[in-house]
């Protein structure tokens, strides 16, 4: 049978431990904050490459004399390259949500 005294050892490690934890989880405005910041620059990079895609095409279009068709091609190359910025942050997310997920699941069974 368990000897009671080895179980008021424990008492001061799970005080320790519950503390660490609380320490680790952020504030919901901290997170929220995050979230708006990161959607925020995502934004803007498509913005940003939509319009240099668009500014060098026009640009090519006035120098070549080809009419829309390299500013077409060229916004959409941006609009493309604003879009796989945020595919591949998403990504980094998922990817980082999937890892805490799974260190979280090793903690539970230890």
């Amino acid at each position: 049978m368990p000897d009671p005294a080895d179980k008021r050892d424990l008492d001061p490690f799970e005080a320790r431990l519950e503390a660490a934890k609380a320490r680790h989880v952020p504030e919901p405005r901290q997170v929220v904050v995050s979230a708006l910041a990161k959607g925020t620059r995502h934004a803007f990079e498509i913005a940003a490459t939509t319009i240099v895609g668009a500014g060098i095409g026009w640009m090519l279009d006035r120098w070549l004399d080809t009419g829309p068709w390299l500013f077409l091609l060229f916004l959409l190359l941006g609009i493309g390259a604003g879009f796989w910025n945020l595919i591949k942050a998403v990504n980094i997310e998922a990817a980082a949500i999937r890892k805490d997920t799974a260190d979280n699941r090793h903690e539970d069974q230890v």
